[in-house]
């Protein structure tokens, strides 16, 4: 049987759940199109971001191609200023530290990848970051603040590169037998040739027997003189910083 006998009825019973509820309906509808409409305009705005970014970003690459270093560092530090929550704001603070590098600035370079460090969101481009910082710590003389950088985690693909920096600054430190050690493993994990650092490794032992070499006492007696050991390959320099197979130099 039904609940209302009549029409009249039915558009009365209507007519007061419209005067209870009408204004709850039309709230809830508006906050729903306001919310389509406001994620609708948030993400045009975040892809508009991300597009002009990626254009200053092309362009800095572009500027870097063709050697312009201030135009490069002008992009750069537009991306830092004005889109450092994109993805490019890292790789601008990468090129920053390269110019800075190739200044030998060294402190700015060690600045923009710390800066990197604390920014970056991506687990492998803060990895990169700590492997340059390492290589700008070790051209700078600090093998030891080079270490604890190296001390944190790593992923696989790293290991090689990471072994090899750790022989860097044992070997800047004068610990030459950690520095074979770490050479040891870079050349285990090697997944190609690794020549550079085998030269390395075996430049520890020149360095090993200079160390040894003979007494004032022995030096002074009627035996030949030995002629002097080949240099030890010089330590990473500036200009090796970004390089991961920077040529030795004597």
């Amino acid at each position: 049987m039904s609940t209302y006998s009549t029409d009249e009825e039915r558009v009365e019973a209507i007519r007061r759940w419209w005067h209870a509820n009408g204004a709850a309906v039309i709230v809830g509808l508006l906050l729903g199109i306001s919310a389509l409409v406001g994620w609708k305009l948030w993400t045009d705005y975040r892809q508009a971001r991300a597009e002009n970014a990626s254009q200053i970003y092309m362009a800095m690459v572009q500027a870097t191609t063709q050697e312009q270093a201030e135009r490069a560092e002008g992009y750069a530090r537009q991306l830092l200023e004005e889109y450092r929550n994109t993805p490019y704001a890292a790789s601008a603070a990468f090129e920053l530290a390269r110019q800075a590098v190739v200044n030998d600035d060294l402190p700015v370079a060690q600045a923009h990848l710390n800066w990197v460090l604390a920014q970056a969101k991506r687990p492998d481009t803060q990895q990169i970051a700590r492997l340059r910082l390492a290589r700008v710590l070790i051209a700078s003389g600090d093998g030891t603040q080079a270490l604890s950088v190296l001390s944190s985690d790593f992923d696989r693909g790293f290991s090689a590169l990471v072994e090899e920096l750790r022989g860097d600054a044992y070997r800047q430190l004068g610990q030459l037998e950690q520095a074979r050690a770490a050479y040891d493993r870079a050349i285990a994990a090697h997944f190609g040739i690794a020549d550079f650092v085998q030269m390395k490794r075996d430049a520890l032992h020149l360095a090993s027997s200079t160390t040894d070499a003979a007494s004032p006492v022995e030096a002074e007696s009627s035996a030949p003189a030995e002629s002097p050991a080949p240099a030890l390959p010089a330590e990473t320099s500036a200009a090796d910083v970004n390089d991961p197979n920077p040529v030795i130099t004597e």
